[in-house]
């Protein structure tokens, strides 16, 4: 059910194998995959928080959240569903002690929930070419301005 969402929200194949991909590993949180179910009990949209890992220049490395993708299915899009959703993941977050979330997406859409762009916070990107607007963090209480690094997805998101 997840599966067809994403695919249903992106119109492609690509963000569902990500999801399936961290599914059982290392990086998978089992309370990490949250979903919107629709009054029939259908999954009408879906978060996953996954963990990640910040990679300091001495090699250190900090488990961090990570957020992605972020599914409604098209005809819900737009009601506030994926809101709740990305709301739920960070208070998942919080509670995994995770020092700050990480993503990469619309530069328009999550500062809502206070994202902000990364690089300025001495956050970088495991791809260096991820535009600067898209790339995103979101410090928690666990925060410090002493941690910075490269952030790293798990594997399966390429």
């Amino acid at each position: 059910m997840v599966r067809a969402v994403t695919e249903a929200a992106f119109g492609r194949v690509l963000e569902a194998d990500i999801v399936d991909g961290i599914r059982g590993t290392a990086d998978w949180l089992a309370d990490g995959s949250l979903v919107a179910l629709a009054e029939n009990r259908r999954v009408i949209g879906h978060v996953l928080l996954s963990r990640g890992r910040l990679v300091g220049s001495d090699g250190s490395a900090t488990d961090i959240g990570m957020i992605g993708p972020v599914s409604v299915v098209p005809e819900l899009q737009r009601r506030g569903i994926g809101g709740q959703l990305m709301h739920a993941a960070i208070s998942t977050a919080v509670a995994h002690h995770f020092p700050i979330i990480c993503l990469l997406g619309h530069p328009t859409y999550y500062p809502r929930f206070g994202f902000e762009p990364a690089r300025p916070l001495g956050i970088e990107a495991q791809d260096p070419a991820w535009p600067d607007e898209a790339w995103m963090a979101l410090r928690l209480s666990a925060w410090t301005p002493a941690l910075r690094g490269t952030a790293h997805f798990a594997p399966a998101f390429g």
